[in-house]
């Protein structure tokens, strides 16, 4: 499994230029840094597994993995839980719909991935109730609570594989929830080593001996204070200009730009 993670897909650059092209009709909320990180993810499994999506919506993000999990050595399945409604008040609105069902399996089937794709249309805690899959890959866009994420990663996260990969969405935009998780369930742990920013996805790799972390201590240290120092902001749903200035600051001062695929493989295998 290590040695074919050292490689990137035959064409990668293009395939992903190919994808942004492909999937822009669809309705999501993922830049397309972020979008192009997400395919690396699991177009390039460091180690073997399932993937796991919390939280799908209209299925931008699903379609994403699928199609980059066909490029893998592994081809693994995506599952997708949703329970398709926005029960949440950190959910996107629905515009008066009832459900997101039938545009996301439409979605599914226009691109073609219904065969990659397994939907669990239930709460993610639900689903916990009776997984047991090793996951390589655990995605967590869903109820960006503080609660909402922390009960994910943790009903989830201990079915993370050695050099498995957990990454959540919108760390850096203004919902507590995964800076706060992140901060404390991640960069605090000491079984995380590889740890980083592309756009408002936080993601880190996680190891079972911790003693293959200790490398990386530092680094989660000076990313925890600068993390640390936006989070206050996060809670508040009024900022004034002058909070809003310093918000913007030490958001700037996390390192979130485009991941060069190379040196992310690199970093993780």
């Amino acid at each position: 499994m290590q040695s074919q993670a050292r490689r990137l897909p035959v064409d990668f650059e293009r395939w992903t230029a190919e994808l942004l092209r492909d999937i822009d009709p669809v309705v999501g909320y993922l830049a397309q840094n972020e979008i192009r990180f997400l395919a690396l993810m699991a177009a390039c499994p460091t180690a073997a597994g399932d993937i796991l999506e919390i939280g799908s919506f209209k299925g931008k993000s699903t379609i994403v993995l699928a199609k980059a999990a066909e490029l893998a050595a592994d081809q693994a399945m995506v599952n997708a839980v949703d329970p398709m409604t926005a029960p949440c008040e950190t959910d996107p609105s629905l515009g008066g719909e009832a459900s997101t069902l039938d545009e996301f399996r439409r979605n599914m089937a226009e691109h073609r991935v219904e065969a990659r794709v397994r939907l669990h249309q239930m709460l993610s805690h639900e689903l916990a109730n009776s997984w047991t899959s090793p996951l390589r890959l655990l995605w967590i866009d869903g109820d960006h609570t503080y609660e909402g994420t922390k009960r994910d990663f943790q009903c989830f996260a201990p079915y993370l594989v050695d050099r498995g990969i957990v990454a959540i969405h919108d760390v850096l935009h203004q919902f507590e929830g995964g800076a706060r998780v992140f901060l404390e369930q991640v960069l605090r742990s000491p079984n995380f080593g590889p740890v980083g920013f592309c756009g408002s996805i936080a993601w880190a790799q996680f190891h079972v001996d911790a003693g293959d972390s200790k490398k990386y201590e530092f680094s989660k240290h000076v990313l925890a204070k600068k993390l640390g120092r936006l989070v206050p902001f996060l809670s508040r749903h009024d900022l004034g200009v002058f909070a809003k200035k310093k918000y913007k600051l030490f958001r700037w001062l996390i390192p979130h730009g485009a991941v060069e695929p190379q040196a992310w493989m690199d970093s993780v295998v």
